[in-house]
């Protein structure tokens, strides 16, 4: 059910050449659609503000049922976002989002192509994003999806606003120490320990809550830098 490639098992070797936690970033996440049933792709992130994007870059959506059995889903390309409506009710959703490739010029201008295919780019960065949605919390949510880059709740309880939830960041399914987490991705409310676990206090609501990092990658004529960010959301009970 997930994407696994060279340059995410580069990040789990590479985690001690980790340059800096990445500030406010761009991600994609789940929305319930608040005009009917299902779901839509959000994408976006600064100052909270939501972008249009391409709907190739949403390659792979998958839903659970609380039994953990995949439901088929209906995909509604369209140019506002990717709207979802899974053929049952779904207790846990993913996805992976691949941002591609964004490389700058001295001028300081980003275009979103390699730098092998941008002349006089000085930079780039290998942009992907990975997300999980939990609808409805019980032991499902605890439990790894094997996804490159993930956040697992260690209880299946669903937290109340104001409760404590503790995460374990998992990388190629290892504990990950270091990462920051942060709710809408913005400042740092975390960082996991040497177990990949971080504590952080449930919010009011829908509860967006973000990690990543950025890996320098040598020898590449396409990038030089490697960005993986994740989105977990859920809504903490009143």
């Amino acid at each position: 059910m997930s994407s696994s490639t060279p340059w995410l098992l580069l990040a789990a070797t590479a985690l001690a050449l980790l340059t800096g936690r990445a500030a406010i970033a761009h991600t994609a996440w789940l929305e319930a659609d608040p005009q009917g049933s299902g779901y839509i792709v959000r994408f976006g992130g600064h100052a909270g503000v939501l972008e249009n994007y391409p709907a190739e870059k949403l390659r792979e959506v998958t839903a659970l049922d609380s039994r953990g059995q995949p439901l088929a889903i209906t995909r509604d390309d369209r140019d506002s976002g990717v709207r979802l409506a899974p053929q049952g009710e779904p207790a846990l959703m993913t996805l992976f989002f691949d941002n591609g490739y964004w490389s700058r010029l001295p001028n300081g201008r980003s275009e979103n192509l390699p730098m092998d295919q941008l002349p006089g780019a000085v930079s780039a960065v290998r942009a992907v994003k990975h997300h999980k949605y939990i609808a409805h919390w019980d032991e499902l949510a605890s439990q790894a999806q094997g996804q490159p880059f993930e956040l697992v709740p260690v209880s299946g309880g669903a937290p109340a606003a104001g409760e404590t939830l503790t995460l374990q960041v998992l990388i190629d399914g290892q504990p990950a120490a270091g990462i920051a987490l942060a709710f809408d991705g913005a400042g740092e409310d975390a960082v996991s320990d040497a177990r990949g676990y971080a504590t952080l206090t449930a919010r009011p609501g829908v509860n967006r809550i973000w990690a990543g990092q950025r890996l320098p990658v040598a020898d590449n004529p396409q990038f030089t830098e490697l960005s993986i960010e994740y989105s977990l959301v859920f809504h903490a009970l009143d």
